[in-house]
């Protein structure tokens, strides 16, 4: 199904649109002209655990608050954790690109309750809700956001409008940018679906959360190509059970994407 929006500028360019068919939700805008389209409007308005997505906005905070340091090293306790490239040390980086749990958690811990809801309404992140476990709250926990609310925040990351440091802003935007063979989801080790079109710079982040009534996947970025500069969700809600593919919400937003031109 096709929806579009109508555009946030004084004129009206021609439509956005979504070409390609997605099973969940999908979700694009354009930044300079401010049009946004759906597939499916209703579907993009439900409210989910963001699960690792959650991560781009974790890490604003903590750098904001000084608990996270942009070189900082976070020793491995020597505990062996599901993921093996988790059983290591960990930067920043590495741990956005590998979604080391363990290192937010962390972070988590140090930031409380009340600086993570402070900051998640500040940034106008879903309901802002961090009760309960504090080092489980994104993951199933009582943290929900839209995919429409998705796209809106990182429309203002990418348009530098956040309420952060625009240092802060560049650091973690530097920690999604992906290659066209990079290992999106460390889990699963699969790639970007390259090669992509000359020029075409993909910024990213995973999340996947396997739930008892259902399996989220999650892929939300950014596109910038010389025909201009876009920001996307996913999302695929799937049974309970194996998945048909390893990351159908990635898998999904990267044959959008193409059906688009942008990659």
């Amino acid at each position: 199904m096709l929806l579009t929006s109508l555009a946030c500028t004084g004129h009206r360019p021609a439509p956005l649109r979504i070409v390609s068919r997605h099973p969940g939700c999908f979700g694009l805008m354009n930044l300079e002209t401010g049009q946004v389209a759906f597939n499916d409007s209703s579907l993009c308005q439900q409210r989910l655990s963001p699960a690792s997505t959650f991560k781009i906005p974790h890490a604003l905070i903590a750098l904001e608050e000084g608990v996270l340091k942009p070189d900082e090293v976070f020793p491995w306790d020597g505990t062996p954790r599901g993921v093996q490239a988790w059983n290591q040390d960990q930067t920043l980086d590495t741990a956005m690109r590998r979604s080391a749990l363990w290192v937010f958690q962390g972070l988590a811990t140090r930031l409380g309750r009340e600086r993570e809801e402070a900051w998640m309404k500040r940034l106008h992140y879903g309901n802002a809700e961090a009760s309960g476990n504090i080092t489980l709250f994104w993951l199933g926990g009582p943290l929900r956001i839209s995919p429409e609310e998705q796209l809106q925040f990182l429309a203002r990351l990418y348009r530098g409008q956040l309420p952060v440091s625009a240092a802060t802003q560049e650091t973690v935007k530097r920690t999604l940018v992906q290659g066209p063979q990079t290992v999106a989801h460390v889990r699963d080790g699969i790639d970007m679906g390259g090669p992509w079109k000359e020029g075409a710079v993909l910024s990213a982040k995973t999340g996947a959360l396997t739930l008892p009534e259902e399996n989220l996947t999650w892929f939300v970025g950014h596109v910038a190509t010389k025909g201009g500069a876009f920001v996307f969700v996913s999302t695929v809600r799937s049974p309970p059970g194996p998945l048909a593919s390893p990351h159908p919400a990635l898998a999904a937003a990267i044959d959008a994407l193409k059906a688009q031109g942008l990659l």
